[in-house]
């Protein structure tokens, strides 16, 4: 008996020629598509590595790439001086060089990464008021019995009255605030040039809806008396004078703290952070530069930065798979209305009630 996935022999005019049924090695017949490039660059511990201003190989283990080639990249360390509303203070800096070996095709997605971070603990995704967010002047005993309860106020240490933490709750207060730069394209011959990367549209039109700024009374200057909310304790250095009109949090402008406020099902998840839609990432050498400031290393979890490329089955989208899923589930719905109108309609009626025993 000849096996359907065997070789066939088919005559011709020319003798016998023979035909395998094996399917074609091209990426498509054989499973090789791949639904995005990537390459991360895991940067945990970038302020313990010795290479204090002078770049040094990273650990294999920190580097994962889907392109083609083995990317060879560096990092340093090194502290940077940044100024908030008049405070300045030294932060770590990590410098990261890798080379690019092919194009990335648009769009260009730019993540982070953390591991261990349970974004979806019951307590964690509720803690916060959606009120207060939409820029009402929620009062403080409403925010403390909303499910900020966790952290809603605060009293000053100068003995002042206790005031409302805005935004309040957990999530804001663990806010991702590692700072990036839009990578760098290396040159010999000339100075480098900036592969431009945009903060605006990374928040879907949803989340937009749900930020107002805030209509809280702020003073024109720090420690006005007439101030009645403070910023999150985590965020004590990026608002060092606390809230005031030259320096207040409007949450409908910062779409990375959209993204943050839409929490994660699992622990491990990416986060977007910056894209460009337009033009490709051109093959060549490349350096990042990340002000690290949010402790992933303290609760055991990483931080990772990951570059991306979508890419598509075909040159025109596909909505076979789509499709498929509408259908499985219109069947699978169908299914279970038919079953229900049966057990309603003709179920089995009990004869006997002398079965009705314990055996």
């Amino acid at each position: 008996m000849t096996k359907p996935w065997g070789k066939k022999k088919i005559p011709n005019s020319e003798g016998t020629v023979t035909k395998s049924r094996k399917p074609k090695d091209n990426p498509f017949n054989q499973q090789r598509m791949q639904a995005w490039e990537l390459i991360r660059f895991d940067y945990t511990r970038c302020h313990e590595i010795e290479a204090y201003d002078e770049l040094k190989a990273i650990p294999s283990a920190n580097i994962y790439s889907h392109l083609p080639g083995n990317p060879s990249a560096q990092w340093k360390r090194s502290n940077e001086s940044l100024t908030f509303d008049g405070v300045t203070k030294n932060y770590t800096q990590c410098t990261i060089e890798f080379s690019l070996d092919q194009d990335l095709q648009p769009p260009v997605l730019f993540y982070y990464r953390l591991t261990k971070f349970y974004q979806n603990h019951r307590k964690y995704m509720t803690s916060l008021n959606s009120a207060q967010l939409k820029g009402h002047n929620v009062s403080l005993a409403s925010v403390k019995n909303s499910g900020c309860s966790h952290l809603a106020s605060t009293i000053p240490n100068d003995g002042g009255p206790e005031r409302a933490i805005y935004p309040c709750g957990l999530i804001a207060n663990s806010y991702f605030n590692d700072s990036f730069a839009s990578p760098l394209r290396l040159s010999e011959s000339s100075r480098p040039t900036s592969y431009n990367m945009s903060k605006l549209g990374i928040a879907s039109n949803d989340d937009k809806s749900l930020y107002r700024p805030s209509t809280y009374r702020i003073g024109a200057k720090p420690g006005a008396a007439s101030v009645t909310i403070v910023p999150p304790p985590n965020w004590a250095e990026r608002y060092p004078r606390g809230y005031h009109s030259g320096n207040m949090f409007d949450p409908e402008a910062d779409e990375s703290f959209m993204v943050w406020m839409r929490t994660a099902a699992a622990p491990n998840f990416a986060k977007l952070a910056m894209r460009n839609l337009e033009q490709p990432m051109e093959s060549g050498r490349y350096r990042l530069q990340v002000f690290s400031h949010f402790p992933a290393h303290s609760y055991g979890g990483t931080k990772s930065i990951i570059l991306a490329s979508s890419k598509q089955i075909s040159p025109t989208e596909s909505t076979l798979l789509g499709v498929s899923y509408m259908a499985c589930g219109g069947i699978s719905i169908a299914f279970v209305i038919f079953s229900v109108l049966v057990m309603f309609l003709k179920h089995r009626s009990l004869k006997d009630h002398h079965f009705l025993h314990r055996q």
